[in-house]
């Protein structure tokens, strides 16, 4: 993970005067929400978002790259103005960050090597009896961590820095499975499981676990109702005329906007 801090003695940019540029904090190593291309620019689903985001706030934007577990950290000390990551509304974090309204809602999956009996799990209480003591494999600082330590406490929780290196370790048999959003396991199963790695039980929600939250939120450093105003009215306006659906389909390939 590369940490591109640039410019950040000017802390938050946004005064009650007007912002002149707004600096967005991402994890640019989970596709299709953000991932870095050839040319080492920032791409995905998070980056078009953001970036209609800003043109109809009618403000400039930077995005910077940082490990996911240091962008709520780095948006209190100020580092970052919004933090733009994948990232799940839920009361942990609500008591550290603000956020706005969700843009998205995207349902989360654990895979497991073809053969493995959890495989043909019906329900996610099933999943947590098939695999209360195994070696599950998680994204640092992710909703699918607090999930598994929550939830699987027996479990032998390993702790990656990336969604590839779990799918490695899930092939070499390092670990019996892992949990990460829908979206981030597809282009690993089709690309490296070449039929080994298959989904367990159902799509994983809120609604199965407390800690995946209410959607995918930004983060804003708490106590700035102005910003956070301005953000909101933006996104209704992309989530009404449907252009978070548009770029969702881009993307994904199906629609995770928030209904």
């Amino acid at each position: 993970m590369k940490l591109i801090l640039s410019a950040l003695v000017l802390g938050a940019t946004l005064t009650s005067a007007g912002a002149q540029q707004l600096h967005i904090g991402t994890s640019a190593d989970y596709p299709p929400w953000e991932s870095v291309d050839a040319s080492g620019q920032i791409i995905g689903f998070d980056r078009d978002v953001g970036d209609e985001l800003c043109k109809r706030m009618e403000t400039s934007c930077e995005w910077q790259n940082q490990a996911y577990d240091g962008l709520l950290p780095g948006l209190q000390v100020g580092k970052f103005d919004l933090v733009m990551s994948g990232v799940s509304i839920n009361e942990e974090r609500a008591q550290r960050v603000d956020f706005s309204a969700a843009y998205a809602d995207a349902p989360n999956a654990i895979v497991v090597v073809a053969g493995h009996d959890a495989a043909v799990s019906k329900s996610a209480q099933e999943l947590v009896e098939k695999l209360s003591s195994s070696p599950i494999g998680v994204q640092s600082g992710t909703t699918h961590e607090q999930v598994i330590r929550a939830h699987f406490p027996e479990a032998d929780i390993r702790v990656y820095d990336r969604p590839d290196q779990i799918a490695d370790d899930l092939l070499a048999g390092r670990i019996d499975a892992g949990l990460m959003e829908r979206s981030a396991w597809e282009p690993l199963v089709k690309e490296r499981g070449e039929g080994k790695l298959v989904y367990a039980g159902p799509l994983l929600t809120g609604t199965d676990f407390p800690e995946f939250g209410k959607g995918q939120g930004i983060a804003l450093k708490k106590g700035n109702a102005e910003l956070q105003s301005k953000v909101n009215e933006a996104i209704t306006s992309m989530l009404k005329d449907g252009t978070i659906a548009a770029i969702s389909q881009k993307w994904f390939a199906y629609d995770i906007s928030k209904k």
